[in-house]
């Protein structure tokens, strides 16, 4: 394992463990507020808006320029967002089965752009499943800007459009772009399963530890083994949760599992 690990594979596990610390940071924030709200299906419709706005840009725009592709990316991704925000006020009942609705619609329009480009598959698989191994720099800068500007919305702002709803789709946008879609729903919903009972603070650093801990392993593991990383990556990113939840359920007394009322 050691002479595997050799200082060229090293250097390519650490930007990719670096984008997943990055995404993780507003990943299980924004996670903890999704399971609040109970719209878990959100993080894929955003992801799928942003991952399609892309592939226009990739495919009928016939151009790779990644400032180009995060544009209509971003602008996707907030047109979701925003039509999100007034179903949530106008037709709350329903918003899950229309933000669901919304991922499988985005989902045929991508495969419809794609269905006549000679990479159209490849194009599908790099934005699904993502490419987090070959991290470049320049992602790795905008997604730090990205997951800096979503944070200091968090922050700054009490309306739900700009505390929740812009921050998702612009830390969304910016992860999709490194890690993919599947690795996008992994790292928001199994590290806030975790913690979903857990006070704000202490949430945020179990959360953050069991993500971590996943994307290690998964990226170690589909280096040695010579896997796809994102869905290794998922797969790491589910166990860990698992461990994580198990140790929680082991470490609480009995009497206190099902109390969800913290001081």
């Amino acid at each position: 394992m050691t002479e595997l690990l050799s200082s060229s594979t090293l250097n390519i596990i650490a930007p990719a463990f670096l984008a997943g610390l990055l995404v993780l940071t507003t990943h299980v924030l924004l996670g903890r507020e999704v399971l609040q709200k109970g719209i878990i299906f959100i993080d894929l419709a955003v992801a799928q808006a942003a991952a399609t706005g892309a592939l226009v840009t990739s495919v009928l725009l016939e151009t790779d320029a990644s400032w180009q592709q995060q544009l209509y990316a971003t602008a996707a991704a907030l047109l979701m967002v925003t039509g999100l925000h007034q179903l949530e006020k106008r037709w709350p009942t329903i918003q899950e089965p229309l933000i669901g609705a919304s991922f499988v619609l985005l989902a045929c329009v991508a495969m419809l752009v794609t269905a006549s480009d000679p990479h159209g598959g490849e194009h599908m698989n790099d934005l699904m499943a993502g490419q987090i191994l070959w991290s470049s720099n320049d992602q790795l800068i905008w997604l730090g800007i990205a997951c800096l500007v979503s944070l200091v919305c968090m922050l700054l702002f009490a309306r739900p459009l700009f505390r929740f709803y812009i921050p998702f789709a612009i830390a969304i946008t910016a992860a999709v772009q490194v890690v993919g879609v599947y690795l996008v729903f992994a790292s928001l919903i199994f590290p806030a399963l975790v913690c979903r009972n857990l006070p704000r603070t202490p949430a945020f650093f179990t959360a953050f530890a069991t993500g971590a801990s996943g994307y290690a392993s998964g990226l170690i593991a589909s280096v040695l083994l010579d896997l796809p990383s994102g869905p290794t990556v998922v797969v790491a990113l589910a166990c860990s949760s698992m461990i994580a939840g198990g140790i929680r359920y082991l470490a609480v007394p009995s009497r206190f599992r099902y109390n969800r009322q913290h001081p």
